[in-house]
C-alpha cells in the first residue's frame, strides 16, 4: 500500500438473494484481495503515475496508537447475531 493513493474492491451483488455458493468463495481475501493485487501490480510497473513501494507513511510525533483519546468511541457490545442483523 501507498501513502499517496487511496483504493479499494468491492465483490457481491446489490440483491439480498444473490449469494455465493460457499461463504468462503465470497470473502475477500478469496475475491476482492486477487483484483486489487493486480491492481496495485500495475500501479506500480507504470512508473509515470509516481507511486513508488518503497513510500512510507509519516506519522506525527505525538500520535499514540494505544492512547486513550476522548476522539474514539467505546467498543459497541450490543451486536445481534447473523449477518444479515450485521449489514442490513
Amino acid at each position: 500500500f501507498t501513502p499517496s493513493l487511496v483504493s479499494g474492491c468491492w465483490v457481491g451483488g446489490e440483491e439480498r438473494d444473490i449469494h455465493f455458493d460457499r461463504m468462503t468463495d465470497g470473502q475477500g481475501a478469496a475475491m476482492a484481495l486477487p483484483i486489487w493485487a493486480i491492481y496495485m501490480n500495475k500501479i506500480y510497473k507504470d512508473k509515470s503515475l509516481g507511486y513508488a513501494q518503497d513510500e512510507t507513511f509519516v506519522l506525527p510525533e505525538d500520535y499514540n496508537p494505544c492512547g486513550n483519546d476522548s476522539s474514539f468511541e467505546e467498543e459497541n457490545t450490543n451486536v445481534k447475531n447473523g449477518l444479515d442483523d450485521f449489514f442490513y
